[in-house]
């Protein structure tokens, strides 16, 4: 075997066990016990694109659920938007196994075809949410609690436009309803009641800025 061809061996090996390994770490993560700390993590983003300054210990899983995380006077209850049947733990399931019976790397490699996706149409997706669990909560219940959708859709990329009207989210009786999608935060609605952070910026999407 030349030179050549036990380098290349050498990174293709490295590049499967790197792979293994960080697919091995993402079964651990989604498995249900860390359900807390992805919860705290989806906040986190949410408020660090929203660019408030914060220290991480004061968001806190709640002992008791709804809310799932506290963050200063904010009750944050979260929910994924994922593509329909979508099951992430068994996602990374299949491909470690994938990882485990090959031995070339082009066999992990998939093509990404990014789709845009507007405010106007990760709306619609919350609206379809909000109708299929809204009932899973009494009204006092909402009417206390900071929605905030983890929108984690395959091969879909924000594209800055208008946003929905806060009035069609008004009837489903959450105090506010937001949403994360990559570098953006999307406030949709805030009741008078909501946090000001929220309140203040309802009807608009945040960036993350990188200084």
């Amino acid at each position: 075997m030349s030179n050549r061809n036990k380098v290349s061996k050498r990174l293709s090996e490295r590049f499967l066990e790197d792979r293994r390994r960080g697919l091995k770490e993402s079964i651990e993560y989604f498995s249900s016990k860390n359900k807390s700390e992805r919860e705290r993590w989806v906040c986190v983003k949410f408020v660090e694109n929203l660019g408030i300054a914060f220290d991480e210990i004061e968001l806190v899983s709640s002992d008791d659920d709804p809310p799932d995380v506290v963050f200063r006077n904010a009750r944050f209850e979260i929910k994924d938007v994922l593509d329909r049947g979508r099951r992430r733990h068994t996602e990374y399931k299949v491909e470690l196994q994938k990882a485990l019976e090959t031995s070339d790397p082009q066999v992990l490699l998939r093509q990404f075809t990014p789709k845009d996706i507007t405010p106007l149409q990760v709306g619609d997706r919350i609206l379809s949410e909000l109708k299929r669990f809204g009932d899973h909560y009494a009204p006092s219940v909402r009417a206390n609690l900071d929605l905030v959708f983890y929108v984690n859709l395959m091969e879909h990329l924000l594209e800055d436009g208008p946003m929905p009207t806060m009035t069609i989210f008004s009837p489903f009786g959450w105090r506010s309803i937001s949403a994360l999608l990559g570098w953006w935060s999307l406030v949709f609605f805030a009741a008078a009641s909501a946090p000001s952070f929220l309140h203040s910026r309802v009807g608009t999407l945040t960036q993350r800025r990188f200084e």
